[in-house]
């Protein structure tokens, strides 16, 4: 039977974190095989919130608003508005084609994208405060078209947009001619969001901060923008590049145990072990430059602020980490190690049950062996990206808005 992911009478919310998550399990480095992804996303949430694997450009965090504001001139009415705005967003597809854009949403399927910017953003948008944090994408266009009240002597006036957002080009989105490349008046407006709405976090850090990224970093605890973090953030930093390591040598070991199962099973072992064991040796060969990190990890409080973050964490994912964290500071190697062994097929059984490729013979059959296993860099990709656009938009000293 195909396995499918449907919902029924989800917020858009909702909605937008299940095409995540869809995403998600076609991305190799943050395929979720071991069940780990609520420690995965504390980490990310807490360093980089509200953003997303989704995003490609820091200004579509202003292009979208655009595109219902500038839709909202024509109508009162909250479905036209609905699809006038959508529309305003599918045109700017074809502009950026126009543009040359190298990178954007709808970059591949056109105007029959399915994802929507305004649907990848919408959290980030509700974080920044940039929309009502309060406002879902399913209502906005309803409140938008509602008569709003006067508000009382002494009291503050209900915006779904801020106030203060960078007003839309004249003609927009035909008119549109910057692509993703922020001004500078964008720029600072969009650093002044995140600085006032992600204080403390590794975020706000790095994008206050006269350091850009690296443009090909590969991680934040290589780059230096991040290791100049003091405080939280480098805590968080810290519980970040210990969990990818521990985390990408379990799920290695998981790729080998398969190797031998499917050899075992199918008559093929020379076949397939030879590409799982030389991931293993790679990561032994980069063990001991985690030794003192992984000895220094204090491991207990990273949990507590992950369950404090999350509550439904569980005992047996806490309890996995521990057991991913004892392996990688054990003198034996990983493919040597039973007990670790064991605890890996354990914990892939308990997540997928009856799709388990240790009990599905079909689903072993379809596994192919990986050439390579990337490390979790918790959104990275992305994040640098948008800092690096904000950075580049504020060296245009003068450059008002389009």
């Amino acid at each position: 039977m195909t396995s499918l992911i449907s919902w029924l009478d989800a917020s858009t919310e909702e909605n937008s974190k299940m095409r995540e998550l869809v995403k998600l399990f076609g991305t190799p480095e943050t395929t979720d095989d071991l069940g780990m992804g609520q420690l995965r996303d504390a980490i990310s949430n807490s360093l980089f919130p509200g953003t997303s694997v989704l995003h490609l450009g820091a200004r579509y965090m202003l292009l979208v608003p655009w595109a219902y504001q500038t839709a909202h001139r024509g109508t009162r009415n909250p479905e036209d508005l609905r699809k006038r705005s959508e529309e305003s967003e599918r045109q700017l597809i074809g502009r950026f084609k126009e543009l040359g854009v190298e990178s954007f949403i709808g970059r591949d399927a056109g105007r029959n994208v399915q994802q929507l910017p305004s649907a990848a953003y919408w959290s980030a948008l509700r974080r920044y405060g940039i929309v009502s944090p309060e406002t879902d994408r399913s209502a906005v266009a309803q409140l938008m078209c509602a008569e709003t009240p006067s508000p009382e002597e002494g009291e503050n006036a209900y915006y779904i947009w801020d106030p203060s957002l960078p007003k839309p080009p004249e003609g927009f989105p035909q008119s549109e001619e910057n692509g993703l490349t922020l001004s500078h008046d964008e720029a600072r407006w969009l650093q002044e969001r995140i600085l006032i709405t992600c204080a403390g976090t590794m975020l706000a850090h790095v994008v206050g901060s006269a350091t850009s990224p690296e443009p090909k970093s590969r991680a934040p605890w290589v780059d230096p923008a991040c290791r100049s973090a003091e405080g939280g953030p480098a805590r968080w930093l810290n519980d970040a590049e210990a969990f990818s390591f521990i985390h990408n040598g379990a799920t290695i070991l998981y790729q080998h145990l398969l190797a031998e199962l499917s050899g075992k099973t199918f008559s093929k072992e020379a076949d397939t072990l030879e590409p799982t064991r030389d991931l293993l040796e790679a990561w032994e060969e980069r063990r001991d430059s985690k030794r003192q990190l992984l000895a220094n990890w204090d491991i207990e409080d990273y949990l507590g602020r992950a369950k404090t973050l999350n509550k439904g964490i569980n005992s047996s994912t806490a309890d996995f980490a521990r057991e991913m964290l004892a392996a990688a500071v054990s003198p034996r190697k990983l493919i040597d190690n039973a007990n670790f062994r064991e605890a890996v097929e354990t914990r892939e059984k308990l997540m997928k049950k009856s799709n388990s490729r240790f009990r599905n013979e079909r689903r072993l059959r379809a596994w192919q062996p990986p050439t390579q296993v990337a490390s979790l860099t918790f959104r990275w990709t992305q994040v640098r990206r948008n800092v690096l656009d904000i950075h580049a938009g504020l060296v245009r000293e003068g450059q008002a808005n389009a």
